[in-house]
């Protein structure tokens, strides 16, 4: 089975995404982590940006290494895999802005297509039904109010020792929404025919008894 989740940062789309590829035994491709070893690369060449282009961009692409596995998506940099780096506030502001840049997310997504192949897969992210795999056999869009997903960065920030301030958080997550939906190239929004599941309120247990349920309809 070919399976697209798709859905905005804290809404829980990348636990629903594991979980599924863990019970399923289906290699997990998570795009955002591409995109933070991108930003990752711009950090460590150039410093923080507000800016960046194509040309800049393009040249240092090719340090980047990604494999989907069961449970886990590797990405690697100069051969180097890379975790707790790619989860700094820093490389999250700038995988959002190299996903400003159309050519950059024409690029990614065909390096992600010959990554995954024709064969079964959980590719999870923003492009996922709508440009990855739109021949998906299941496609999701996992949402949030985003209160409820300012309130878990909230706590994932705080429960990770850092200062937060929640209303500083809904204003980025409200930013970034903005922002994602806004752009010219690659606008976010779910697939025509993607099923809808709303985390809002609801325990992990809740979100997968619904999210099965739809996977086990499809599969029948």
């Amino acid at each position: 089975m070919r399976i697209a989740i798709d859905g905005p940062a804290g809404s829980g789309k990348s636990t629903v995404a594991k979980e599924i590829s863990e019970r399923l035994n289906l290699p997990y491709l998570e795009t955002g982590l591409a995109y933070r070893a991108v930003g990752y690369l711009l950090l460590k060449h150039y410093g923080m940006l507000n800016d960046v282009s194509w040309g800049e961009l393009r040249p240092l692409l090719g340090r980047l290494e990604i494999e989907p596995s069961v449970g886990r998506t590797v990405v690697r940099v100069d051969g180097k895999e890379l975790g707790e780096e790619l989860r700094s506030e820093e490389v999250g502001r700038l995988a959002s802005l190299v996903g400003t840049i159309g050519k950059f997310r024409e690029y990614i997504n065909e390096l992600f297509r010959s990554v995954i192949g024709k064969g079964q897969v959980v590719v999870e992210g923003r492009d996922a039904g709508t440009n990855i795999i739109p021949d998906a056999d299941v496609k999701l869009f996992i949402t949030a109010s985003p209160e409820e997903r300012a309130r878990r960065r909230y706590e994932q920030l705080i429960g990770a020792g850092k200062d937060a301030n929640y209303e500083e958080v809904l204003e980025k997550v409200l930013e970034r929404d903005r922002r994602d939906m806004e752009r010219k190239d690659y606008p976010f929004k779910p697939a025509p025919d993607a099923i809808v599941v709303d985390t809002t309120g609801k325990d992990l247990e809740t979100v997968l008894k619904e999210v099965f349920s739809i996977l086990e309809k499809v599969e029948r």
